[in-house]
């Protein structure tokens, strides 16, 4: 026995505990490395199909905001120009235009430099989307999230335009039931609503769609900004060759946003004040027991108004006692709330302080309330109407004289509410009497 090998002979080695075997590698040690590798395709596929989802779910949230605010803002801007529908059209097809990129304006001033928050209706990618040639390839860099800029649509109200005048109908009225009767067909057409310029509904669309969509990108009617890009396929190899396949691979995800407006019964409205179209104010009521006295506005009886044709001129002569005098309506009467008035709240009979003289809240449109006597003699808020000022002027006894133009049924501006209050008789939530031109106010409606 040689001398170096004395004595190792039994003895385990240093790395092996006495008495345990020595296992080679087997051909099935490699199988976890295999299995990892599968496993981190399926796990980083779906956190990236997650990450997809959420940024299509926020993208098409943010637009959907932008659109309610267009569509909201064209309904409301429907008689911005009582006497000259077509400025009352081109002006509030600005507006909504002008609030659904105010929307992702971090000063609100269109004016001026984008802010730092780089708001916007969704994020943006220079790769990935647009016809990239090689989508899968290069880094995704982000860019500026697209800020929607619609097109008014105003010269033929096409039914695939970004904004769009009509008529809204909720149900079907051949089949209440009726389950598509919501639904935006690829052309964009809708049961639901049909296009008018004079109708009292308005709708506003949004969209992030390829450049192959037909109809949505025709100057002055249509636009679209850049598809949402399909992070989950850009490490596929699968995809259409065909470049006239949709691919959502290449192409990237469309996102579609529209809202509607329509017009309600106005359930509630407000004091005119300076510059902003309101109730008709005629003076002050005092109050007993020392407190502040209360804002008066002119009501008419319901059945006497509705009895003048729309366009009809209006002359209302207010007298200390309350009383109103209509040289084309008899007599009517005149009545007195604190704040906003609404619908089934009793009127406050008496006399009133007149002013010396006309105020700004006469000029333009004003408002008028609407009422009937109840079962217990009570006068009660039936619905709202409206006219345009011409003339107010003060007269001897003392007593005040408003001239006006009795006006068509027409949207308010923003200080009316559309919102149904419970807390009254639902008798006179009941649709005004045929030829009451009731006060009409925007609410969204789908």
């Amino acid at each position: 026995m040689s001398p170096c090998r004395k004595g190792t002979a039994g003895r385990a080695k240093p790395h092996q505990a006495r008495g345990q075997r020595v296992r080679l590698a087997g051909p099935g040690d490699g199988m976890v490395l295999v299995f990892f590798a599968l496993l981190s395709v399926a796990v980083f596929g779906l956190a990236a199909l997650v990450i997809d989802l959420a940024i299509v779910r926020v993208t098409q949230s943010q637009m959907q905001a932008a659109a309610d605010a267009a569509a909201l803002e064209g309904a409301l801007g429907r008689d911005l120009a009582p006497l000259d529908p077509t400025l009352s059209d081109l002006e509030r097809r600005a507006r909504a235009a002008a609030f659904a990129a105010l929307l992702f304006d971090g000063d609100l001033d269109r004016g001026t430099l984008e802010s730092d928050l780089l708001l916007g209706a969704g994020p943006t990618f220079e790769t990935g989307v647009g016809g990239v040639a090689n989508p899968a390839g290069g880094a995704l860099l982000a860019g500026a999230p697209w800020v929607p800029q619609l097109a008014w649509n105003e010269a033929q109200n096409l039914s695939f335009g970004d904004l769009v005048a009509g008529d809204f109908q909720p149900l079907d009225p051949s089949a209440p039931g009726r389950s598509d009767w919501h639904v935006e067909a690829a052309d964009y057409g809708r049961f639901d609503f049909s296009p008018a310029a004079s109708g009292l509904a308005f709708l506003a669309r949004l969209r992030r769609s390829p450049p192959s969509a037909p109809l949505d990108r025709i100057a002055g009617v249509s636009s679209a900004g850049p598809t949402v890009p399909f992070l989950f396929g850009l490490g596929s190899p699968l995809g259409a060759s065909d470049p006239d396949t949709y691919d959502p691979r290449r192409d990237g995800l469309t996102v579609r946003a529209t809202a509607v407006a329509s017009a309600l019964r106005a359930t509630a409205a407000s004091v005119a004040g300076p510059g902003r179209p309101g109730l008709a104010p005629v003076g002050l009521r005092a109050v007993g027991g020392g407190g502040a006295p209360q804002r008066c506005w002119i009501s008419l009886e319901e059945t006497l108004w509705a009895a003048l044709p729309d366009g009809a001129p209006v002359t209302l002569t207010v007298a200390p006692d309350g009383s109103v005098l209509g040289t084309a309506a008899g007599a009517l009467v005149h009545g007195a709330t604190r704040g906003l008035a609404r619908l089934g709240e009793p009127l406050i009979e008496g006399p009133v302080a007149l002013p010396g003289g006309p105020a700004a809240e006469w000029s333009g449109l004003l408002y008028l309330g609407l009422h009937q006597r109840d079962g217990g003699g009570a006068l009660r808020l039936r619905g709202f109407t409206a006219l345009t000022g011409v003339s107010a002027a003060a007269l001897p006894g003392p007593a005040f004289e408003l001239r006006g133009q009795k006006r068509a049924t027409l949207v308010a501006p923003a200080n009316a509410s559309a919102q149904p209050a419970l807390a009254f008789d639902l008798s006179f939530a009941a649709a005004p009497l045929p030829g009451a031109a009731p006060l009409l106010a925007p609410a969204l409606t789908r």
